[in-house]
């Protein structure tokens, strides 16, 4: 059977696995074949891929939890081991959540398979084999790569995970009564199923899907369309800006807009659950915890911000630590301690988006510097909000400071002008001033004659006369006179050094 589109037989082609392609998938994805090839025996392949087909005794069950209800109520799986079963019920619940809607296709990829079981690989195969021989699956599509996917698929991108159809046998169906859906091959139950689709009144299950992948579209019984999952027109090739699997990033319809109606409340918090730490709650969950802000003129742009921040009353808010999503045990608990920050007395603080438009007019009226000393909320500062801290002062000096080195090594570093730089003709002017320098400093300098007669001594008045020596009087008195006559009218000898003589 084609890898491609699995309804015809087809041969093997020159690709690295030699995979089965009819000639249709294989003319289609660039292939050459023949005429004859893709004229002959369509309607015997056909005919051989609707009888294969009709061997298998499977039928499409209407949900997937009746599909998994089904399977562990199946005397196969009693049958099972006690600690294979555990693992296998893991196994079996995470192709039940990735089920789509409709067909009931489920492609999870090898590593969440293994984690959800815990088995090895191997073993992981080896019970999904075991459960596509008794019924219960159905490979739609093997898991392929770049490297070896058919031609007919070359034109996919990145690794493609196996695809598996949740099915249910039909002995086991009769046997318990499963709910099924028709087969769509077979014409006769094309009218009811028209009208099976019409008259349904069962509710479907919880989406098994990833949430940050679902339209965030609430149903409303309003005649008017409240929201939209697509703010932009679609592009030509399908996609989104950024590619398939990517238009979640863009901006969601309440992102910027205030919900005012209860069908709007409603649908601003299905957008809220892209938020990792609020996929665990419901929408009318969200709205009975958020409805206070919404009323006060909050978006969902300021409900975001104010789950990652705090306010402060000495300037704009602050970024406060979150914790991890999987680790949060109460996400409603968490959801209200967060948002009880910005409540006071009066009620829910003004929004973000209004604190920031203050702070732009406080800054075009009194600078950056008075905008960011600004209270959360407040529109004018205060004097108590003006005198500066320690820790405003210290880091205003490290500004100044770096911005003075900056000065500086920009002026050390700058080129020089055209008139500083040496040439012959500067050299020359600077050799002739100095000269002239040195001629007016000889000329100032004083004469010979001047100098000698600077250099002689002035005249000194004559000295006292001396007093006359005693002549009267002992020896001893007569020497006493003498000593203190020189002392008082001579300096003052000072006692010569004691020299030890060195004798010989």
């Amino acid at each position: 059977m084609c890898v491609s589109c699995r309804r015809r037989s087809g041969t093997a082609r020159n690709t690295p696995l030699r995979s089965i392609v009819c000639a249709p998938c294989w003319f289609a994805g660039g292939g050459d074949i023949s005429p004859s090839e893709l004229t002959d025996t369509t309607e015997d392949d056909a005919a051989a891929a609707d009888e294969l087909l009709a061997g298998v005794a499977t039928l499409l069950p209407r949900t997937a939890l009746d599909w998994f209800r089904a399977l562990l109520a199946s005397a196969w799986y009693q049958q099972v081991r006690r600690d294979a079963a555990e693992r296998l019920r893991g196994l079996l619940t995470e192709l039940a959540r990735r089920a789509d809607w409709d067909d009931h296709t489920s492609w999870p990829t090898w590593d969440r398979l293994q984690h959800a079981s815990g088995w090895r690989r191997s073993s992981t195969a080896r019970w999904l084999a075991e459960l596509q021989h008794h019924g219960w699956l159905l490979r739609t599509e093997g898991g392929t790569t770049p490297q070896f996917r058919p031609l007919a698929l070359q034109h996919l991108s990145g690794n493609r995970a196996a695809v598996y159809q949740l099915r249910v046998p039909a002995s086991e169906a009769a046997e318990q009564d499963v709910p099924t859906k028709p087969d769509p091959r077979d014409p006769s139950t094309e009218h009811a199923a028209a009208q099976t689709t019409t008259d349904t009144t069962w509710t479907p299950t919880h989406t098994p899907k990833d949430l940050s992948k679902t339209s965030t579209g609430v149903p409303t019984r309003a005649r008017a369309c409240v929201h939209s999952s697509q703010v932009s027109p679609p592009f030509r090739d399908g996609y989104g800006p950024d590619g398939p699997g990517q238009e979640e990033k863009q901006g969601g319809h309440f992102d910027r807009r205030v919900p005012v109606t209860g069908a709007e409340m409603l649908a601003a918090a299905a957008e809220l659950r892209t938020d990792p730490a609020l996929r665990r709650l419901t929408p009318r969950w969200i709205r009975s915890i958020t409805r206070t802000w919404w009323q006060a003129g909050w978006t969902n742009n300021d409900l975001r911000y104010a789950l990652a921040h705090r306010p402060r009353h000495d300037g704009p808010a602050e970024p406060a630590y979150r914790c991890p999503a999987h680790q949060l045990r109460r996400p409603d608990g968490w959801l209200r301690h967060r948002l009880s920050w910005w409540r006071d007395t009066n009620g829910p603080l003004v929004s973000p988006t209004v604190d920031a438009r203050q702070r732009r007019s406080a800054a075009l009226a009194r600078g950056h510097a008075a905008a960011q000393r600004l209270p959360y909320g407040a529109t004018d500062l205060s004097p108590t909000d003006l005198p500066a801290t320690t820790t405003e002062r210290t880091t205003a000096e490290s500004q100044l400071v770096r911005r003075w080195a900056r000065e500086f090594h920009a002026r050390r570093n700058a080129p020089r002008p055209d008139a500083e730089v040496a040439t012959p003709q500067s050299r020359t002017s600077h050799l002739h001033q100095i000269n002239k320098t040195l001629d007016e400093g000889r000329r100032t300098r004083p004469t010979a004659q001047s100098t000698s007669a600077a250099e002689q001594p002035a005249p000194t008045t004559p000295a006292p006369a001396q007093p006359h020596e005693p002549t009267t009087g002992s020896a001893h008195e007569r020497a006493l006179a003498r000593a203190r006559a020189d002392r008082a009218h001579g300096p003052r000898r000072t006692p010569r050094p004691f020299r030890a003589r060195r004798f010989r």
